[in-house]
């Protein structure tokens, strides 16, 4: 994957990189989700009408987005909220960006909440927001025209992606039948 569109595509691409081989075969369908998530939650916030730079241009989203589900390939788990935590404290470390760790670690914990996490410019609850619409292809997409959702999976094809969290959520069933969703947070 050398190609990238966007400056954004770039910097994700460059925030995965040292993950290549955990990722595997799977790293496409992984950055096309992150990619994903991230258009998706710039497209909710300019539908709000707020002022303000877009999701993916703020440091905060797009640590969340690179890190928010690494922890599955990082530590070999399906349980991958605080693993993939700890993967988002350590970039934002070693880029002297503790300040915002906290609402990394929040964003990223929060992501498959149940409830709502906040208004819906919340960046909790906005992040929560864009990756619920990216996993349900859309079907729960918060007003966003269905166009725009289909519009950004040709942009960025799901390359497997969906089938591997079925994978793993038959996989994790199977061994823990009454933890199947360790990650769903009410």
């Amino acid at each position: 994957m050398t190609e990238h569109t966007s400056e954004l595509d770039q910097a994700i691409a460059e925030r995965l990189e040292p993950w290549t081989a955990r990722l595997g075969a799977d790293r496409k369908a992984y950055f096309h989700h992150v990619l994903r998530v991230l258009r998706t939650a710039d497209l909710l916030f300019a539908r709000s009408g707020e002022p303000g730079p877009l999701p993916s241009a703020r440091e905060e989203f797009r640590t969340a987005a690179t890190f928010h589900d690494l922890g599955i390939w990082a530590a070999c788990t399906f349980d991958y909220l605080e693993p993939s935590c700890a993967l988002a404290a350590d970039w934002l470390i070693a880029h002297d960006r503790e300040d915002i760790a906290e609402l990394v670690a929040e964003m990223i914990r929060d992501h498959h909440r149940v409830r709502p996490a906040g208004g819906a410019n919340d960046p909790v609850e906005l992040f929560r927001r864009a990756d619920l619409i990216d996993v349900t292809f859309g079907a729960r997409r918060y007003g966003l025209p269905y166009a725009a959702c289909s519009a950004l999976m040709r942009r960025y094809p799901d390359s497997g992606f969906h089938f591997k969290l079925v994978e793993l959520t038959v996989r994790r069933a199977l061994i823990h039948p009454l933890s199947p969703l360790p990650m769903i947070r009410w």
